[in-house]
C-alpha cells in the first residue's frame, strides 16, 4: 500500500489523539470522552484508509 499525504495526515491525527489521551486526559476531556472523541477518531480513520481516485477519474 502506497501512502500519500492524506494517509499520513490521518496517521498523525490518530497518533496525536492517542498521545494526548495518555498524557493530558483531564485537560482534554471534551475531546477524549463522549461524542467528540468518536468524531475525531472517525475522521482520523477515514483519512488513514482513504484510497483516492483511480484511472481516468484522476485530475
Amino acid at each position: 500500500m502506497k501512502f500519500n499525504k492524506i494517509n499520513v495526515l490521518g496517521w498523525v491525527s490518530i497518533l496525536m489523539l492517542s498521545i494526548s489521551g495518555l498524557f493530558f486526559k483531564e485537560e482534554l476531556s471534551i475531546i477524549m470522552t463522549g461524542f467528540g472523541g468518536l468524531i475525531c477518531l472517525l475522521i482520523g480513520l477515514t483519512l488513514t484508509f482513504y484510497k483516492g481516485k483511480k484511472g481516468s477519474e484522476k485530475h
